[in-house]
C-alpha cells in the first residue's frame, strides 16, 4: 500500500455506486483510483472526496492497468476553498491544467507544490487575471517550455493543442467583474 499526500483534481462515476478520483499527489503524480461504494449512505468516503481536496491518502498498486484502489482518505484540516463562482472557475482551471500536464504515476513535486501554493492564494483572495497569468507561466517554467517573450499560454497551447475552457471562462467573468 502506498501513502502520499494528495489533490483532488477530477472525479467521475465507474459505475452506479462507485467513482473514479484522480488526484495529483506529492510523490507518485497523477494517480487515477478506484473508489467502491463511494455513494453509498455510509460509505467511508462520505464528504471526504470534495473537488480540490487536500489530503493523505493510501491505495493499493493495481494489478494491471492504472487504476489504483483507494483505501484511506485523510482530509487535511486546511479551510475549504470560498464558494464564489470566480473562485471555483479558477480552481477548476488550475486542477484542469495539472491534469493535462501530468502523467499517470510520474513525480512532479513542484508542479503539487505550484498547486497548493494555488489553493492557499484562492483561500486568502479572489481571483485575478494576474494571478491566473502567474499560474501559468509557472506551470509552463516548470515544464520546461517557457519562453519569457511570449505569454506562458502561449507556451502551453502549443503543447496541448487546446487549452481547457474554463481558462476562456474564467478570464471573461474577470473582465467583467473588474
Amino acid at each position: 500500500m502506498e501513502v502520499t499526500r494528495a489533490i483532488l483534481l477530477r472525479r467521475y462515476r465507474f459505475s452506479e455506486n462507485s467513482l473514479v478520483v484522480v488526484w495529483l499527489t506529492e510523490g507518485h503524480g497523477k494517480v487515477k483510483t478506484a473508489v467502491r461504494s463511494a455513494t453509498k449512505q455510509g460509505s467511508p468516503f462520505a464528504g471526504r472526496l470534495e473537488l480540490f481536496t487536500k489530503a493523505e491518502i493510501a491505495f493499493k498498486e493495481p494489478k494491471s492497468g492504472d487504476l489504483h484502489l483507494l483505501c484511506e482518505v485523510e482530509v487535511e484540516g486546511d479551510p475549504a476553498l470560498p464558494s464564489t463562482y470566480a473562485t471555483i472557475l479558477c480552481a477548476s482551471y488550475f486542477a484542469e491544467l495539472c491534469d493535462l500536464f501530468t502523467e499517470t504515476m510520474h513525480p512532479v513535486p513542484e508542479i503539487y507544490a505550484l498547486l497548493e501554493r494555488a489553493w492557499g492564494f484562492l483561500r486568502k483572495q479572489a481571483p485575478s487575471k494576474r494571478g491566473m497569468e502567474h499560474f501559468e507561466t509557472e506551470m509552463a517554467r516548470l515544464l520546461g517550455i517557457h519562453d519569457p517573450s511570449i505569454p506562458a499560454v502561449h507556451s502551453l497551447s502549443s503543447v496541448a493543442h487546446k487549452l481547457p475552457i474554463t481558462r476562456s471562462l474564467l478570464l471573461e467573468h474577470l473582465v467583467k467583474t473588474s
